[in-house]
């Protein structure tokens, strides 16, 4: 009898057997809303903060510099129109290969007043980084790619918009779980983090931000 299987991992993987057991609990007796002050609310508040440094961790970063959200499009999203809404219409810079949730709210800027650059990639997928000077305000480059799985050199980029005043923002969603993701090491002010890749739920994600950038919610 013919069964499918299963090769789509890079588009989302089945949920690991540690993190159903994990969530079971909440999906039941466990339901207080994390801002009530009686048990239930500090039993909820207990585990999302375990949940926040537990993210922390993985990438190298503080637990208040992470910002739960719904998946990576929201934090792809939150970061570029929350970071353009409290600053002056500029340049936004993203490579020519980035994802439908990038690249659109970037388009959308335009609107607003926003220059849009694309960063042309060479024959191997990869961003040139010797023919960009980093001066834009806000750039937003994958680390590794969706499609193809090359990764991109976001630290030197980085290095390049914090000299030039700007903010660098990586979509780490298909790195995590494959390479070693440090969000100190990379440089950047923001990174998007996404559960359902690394055998997590759908549904949840991150956005990794420096406290010295400040968005707009």
């Amino acid at each position: 009898m013919f069964a499918p299987v299963y090769l789509d991992h890079n588009a989302s993987t089945p949920l690991a057997d540690a993190v159903r057991e994990a969530m079971l609990p909440w999906l039941g007796a466990r339901f207080g809303n994390a801002s009530s002050r009686h048990e239930y609310g500090r039993a909820a508040r207990r585990a999302i903060d375990e949940a926040r440094a537990q993210v922390a961790a993985a990438v190298n970063a503080h637990p208040t510099e992470v910002v739960f959200t719904s998946g990576g499009s929201e934090a792809n999203n939150l970061f570029i129109k929350g970071a353009a809404a409290r600053l002056k219409p500029g340049v936004i810079a993203i490579s020519a290969i980035e994802h439908p949730c990038v690249r659109e709210p970037a388009r959308q800027l335009v609107r607003r007043g926003w220059t849009l650059q694309e960063l042309p990639v060479d024959a191997q997928g990869r961003v040139q980084v010797d023919g960009f000077d980093g001066q834009a305000a806000l750039v937003s480059v994958m680390l590794a790619n969706n499609e193809t799985g090359v990764l991109q050199d976001v630290s030197t980029l980085a290095a390049q918009v914090r000299r030039a005043g700007g903010w660098l923002h990586t979509d780490a969603v298909q790195a995590l779980g494959k390479i070693a993701v440090d969000f100190r090491a990379l440089g950047v002010s923001a990174m998007t983090l996404s559960a359902h890749k690394i055998g997590g739920p759908q549904g949840a994600g991150a956005l990794i931000l420096d406290k010295r950038v400040d968005i707009e919610p």
